[in-house]
C-alpha cells in the first residue's frame, strides 16, 4: 500500500514559493507565538536519516549558502531565501552554538547537530604548490590536500570541544560549498567516530585513493552541477600542455544537445587521479533544449557527462587558439557560485515532489528518450574515431595505445551510464527519498 504524503509537508512546500505569508496562524513576525497555550516556534524542516532526500539537498544548499540566516523565518523572508520550516515546540527548534567562528557556522535542535563550513578564502588561494602537495592524514588513512587539511584542523578543535559540551548524543549534519565542502570532507572524516551526514556541493578533490577507501564508511552526498568546473580540481590536466589534447583527442559530437556536446579524451589519468572524489554523486544536469525546465539528477560514469564543464573549457581553447601550446589553466570566476546549487536543489525538490504525488518517475519518458537518442549518436561517433586511430600510422605507438585504452574506457562509461538513465524510467521515489525521516513528524 502506498503511503500518502503528509498534509504537513505539502503546506510548507506549497507555502515555501509564497514570500511573507505564515506557515501557521497564531505565529508572530519572529515566528513564534502560543497556540493552544503551548509556545510554539517555526524550525528549519531537516532529516536525521543516513539516506539521502531531496529536502536535504536543498536545505543544506541552503545552510551552505547562508549560515545561520535562515534559521528565523523572518530573517530568511527579508533576504529572500526560501527555507521549508515545520511549527515544534519552541524547545525543539534550530538554536545557533555558541562560540561560532567566521568559517564555521553552528546550530542545534534537541536531536541535530547543523554545523556549515563556510570558508571566506577563494579557490585560487587553495591552488599555490605548497598548498596542492598532498600531506599525510596523521587522524587516519592515506593523504590530503595540504591546504584543505590545514584549514580543516583549525575548524577541529572547536567543533571537537562543542561535540564534547553537550552534544555527544546527536547526530551530525555537515554541509560545505566549493572548497568548504573538500574542507567538511577531511573534518567529516576526523569526526569518524561520530553519526555524520555531510552534504557538499561543487567541491573539490580533497583526498587520495587511500584517504578515500578509508572514508568509505562516512555518509557523504556530493552534488555537483553540469557546468561547474571546480569538482575537477585538483587534476593532473593542471600540469599538461594544451598539445596533448590535439588530434584525436579532442571531439565535438553532431545531433546532439550542448550539454552533452563535446569530449576531451583524458583530462584524467588512465591509471587514475591523485586526488580523487569521495561519496554518492548527485549530478545535476540542466536539458536547455529540451522541454522546460527539465533536469536529470543522477550518477553517471561517462566523462562527457561528468567532465562537461572542464572538457567545454579545453574543447574552446583548442578550437580559437590551435597554434597556443601553454598549460591548461582554469578561469575559476567561471565555476558557479552556492546560488546555483540552491537553485538547482529547488528544482530537483519541486520535481521529486510532483513526482510523488502523481506517482510518477522524476525523469519523463521524453527526456530519456532524447537524451538516450544522443548517446546513441555519440556511441557511434566514438567509435568512428577509434576506428581511426586504430587505422592511423602513428609515430610513437604507446600515444596509438593510450588513445585507444582511453576511447575504450569512455565507450565502457557510456553503456554503464546508459544504463542508469533505463533504470530511472520506471523509478518512482519514495517518501523518504523525497522527504527522508520528515515523514515522522507530527
Amino acid at each position: 500500500m502506498q503511503t500518502p504524503v503528509p498534509d504537513l509537508l505539502n503546506t510548507c512546500l506549497q507555502l515555501a514559493d509564497e514570500q511573507g505569508q505564515r506557515h501557521h496562524d497564531g505565529l508572530d513576525a519572529t515566528g513564534r507565538g502560543a497556540i493552544n497555550g503551548v509556545l510554539r516556534a517555526q524550525s528549519l524542516m531537516l532529516s536525521g536519516a543516513g539516506q539521502q532526500c531531496a529536502l536535504n539537498r536543498y536545505q543544506m544548499a541552503l545552510v551552505a549558502a547562508h549560515g545561520g540566516g535562515i534559521l528565523e523565518a523572518a530573517a530568511s523572508e527579508r533576504h529572500g531565501y526560501r527555507p521549508l520550516y515545520q511549527n515544534v515546540a519552541y524547545s525543539q527548534r534550530f538554536q545557533p552554538v555558541p562560540g561560532a567562528c567566521d568559517q564555521l557556522f553552528m546550530a542545534h535542535n534537541p536531536e541535530l547537530l547543523l554545523i556549515a563550513v563556510r570558508e571566506p578564502r577563494a579557490a585560487t588561494a587553495f591552488l599555490e604548490d605548497g598548498d596542492l602537495e598532498p600531506v599525510p592524514f596523521e587522524e587516519g588513512a592515506g593523504r590530503v590536500h595540504r591546504g584543505f587539511y590545514h584549514a580543516a584542523k583549525r575548524l577541529y578543535e572547536r567543533v571537537s570541544t562543542c561535540l564534547g559540551n553537550g552534544f555527544d548524543g546527536h547526530k551530525v549534519l555537515m554541509c560545505g560549498h566549493g572548497v568548504s565542502g573538500a574542507i567538511a570532507l577531511i573534518l567529516g572524516q576526523m569526526l569518524r567516530h561520530r553519526d555524520v551526514q555531510l552534504y557538499t556541493y561543487g567541491a573539490p578533490r580533497a583526498g587520495d585513493a587511500t584517504f578515500v577507501r578509508a572514508a568509505q564508511s562516512l555518509t557523504h552526498y556530493r552534488m555537483v552541477h553540469h557546468h561547474d568546473l571546480l569538482p575537477s580540481l585538483p587534476g593532473s590536466w593542471m600540469n599538461t600542455r594544451l598539445s596533448a589534447y590535439h588530434g584525436h583527442a579532442a571531439q565535438s559530437f553532431n545531433h546532439t544537445p550542448p550539454e552533452l556536446g563535446v569530449f576531451v579524451a583524458g583530462l584524467g589519468a588512465l591509471t587514475g587521479e591523485l586526488y580523487q572524489h569521495h561519496g554518492a554523486l548527485c549530478h545535476f544536469m540542466p536539458l536547455a533544449s529540451g522541454r522546460e525546465s527539465a533536469h536529470l539528477m543522477w550518477a553517471p560514469t561517462s566523462d562527457i557527462v561528468t567532465q562537461h564543464a572542464l572538457s567545454r573549457l579545453v574543447f574552446e581553447r583548442l578550437r580559437d587558439s590551435p597554434e597556443c601550446d601553454g598549460m591548461v589553466g582554469i578561469g575559476l570566476v567561471d565555476s558557479l557560485g552556492v546560488d546555483s546549487y540552491v537553485a538547482s536543489s529547488w528544482a530537483a525538490l519541486q520535481r521529486s515532489q510532483a513526482a510523488l504525488e502523481a506517482r510518477e518517475p522524476e525523469v519523463t519518458e521524453a527526456v530519456i528518450k532524447a537524451v538516450d537518442l544522443a548517446f546513441e549518436h555519440i556511441g557511434q561517433q566514438l567509435r568512428s574515431r577509434y576506428q581511426a586511430v586504430v587505422s592511423e600510422v602513428y609515430a610513437h605507438s604507446h600515444e596509438q595505445e593510450r588513445m585507444i585504452n582511453l576511447l575504450m574506457r569512455e565507450l565502457s562509461r557510456l553503456h554503464i551510464t546508459r544504463q542508469c538513465l533505463y533504470d530511472m524510467r520506471f523509478k518512482v521515489p519514495s517518501v523518504t527519498e523525497v522527504y527522508g525521516d520528515c515523514v515522522q513528524q507530527p
